[in-house]
């Protein structure tokens, strides 16, 4: 009975051991991007429940600076400067603003990678290789997602994909096909000019 007991505690400071090693691989990758000036990317992108017979695949693109961003992805536009965003949509010639509401999921693709930071619990899923995937539940009753799924090279802490899963077991997957950081952007990058989109109606709705 002794010896049983004795294993099952090396079982469990095994199992904690190596959630703290998920945890603090996963905090490495984040401390990563966050290090980087602005970042570009190319993605796929794709929204599956299979219940509702729901896929969807596309592709987008990108620039991410702090708080701001700049996205292509179906037919829009959306740009931000950390506080507004604009969303200009091509198939209707409009252009939307609205007020960044972080605690509402709107800020920027960074922030909730961010987000998962503090108060989760990570584990390894799969280990192929340099190759790991970490499974990253948030600890806040609050939150968006159920969980987030990292793909990500040990060795360099590049992220090669990332798997959100909603509250409505919907999963929204984004391959990262281009990756290029710390280029010279123009100061005003991420500033909203009218006379980009000259035939847009602008509804604020702020």
């Amino acid at each position: 009975m002794k010896k049983h007991f004795l294993l099952i505690i090396i079982a469990l400071m095994a199992f904690a051991a190596k959630a703290q090693n998920a945890e603090s691989t996963f905090k490495s990758a984040v401390d990563k991007l966050k290090s980087y000036e602005n970042i570009e990317i190319e993605f796929d992108y794709n929204m599956i429940n299979t219940e509702a017979g729901i896929f969807e695949t596309m592709d987008g693109a990108g620039f991410l600076q702090g708080d701001a961003f700049k996205l292509f992805i179906m037919g829009q536009v959306i740009l931000c400067d950390g506080a507004t965003t604009w969303t200009y949509n091509s198939d209707a010639e409009e252009v939307m603003i609205t007020e960044v509401d972080k605690e509402d999921g709107n800020g920027s693709p960074l922030s909730i990678i961010e987000s998962y930071y503090n108060n989760i619990t990570a584990k390894f899923v799969d280990e192929a290789g340099a190759i790991k995937k970490i499974e990253v539940k948030s600890l806040m009753s609050n939150d968006n997602f159920k969980k987030i799924i990292v793909t990500l090279d040990s060795k360099t802490l590049d992220i090669k994909d990332i798997h959100l899963f909603d509250n409505d077991d919907t999963e929204f997957v984004y391959v990262i096909k281009k990756f290029i950081t710390n280029q010279k952007l123009p100061k005003d990058f991420f500033t909203f000019k009218e006379s980009d989109f000259p035939d847009a109606e602008i509804i604020d709705m702020r």
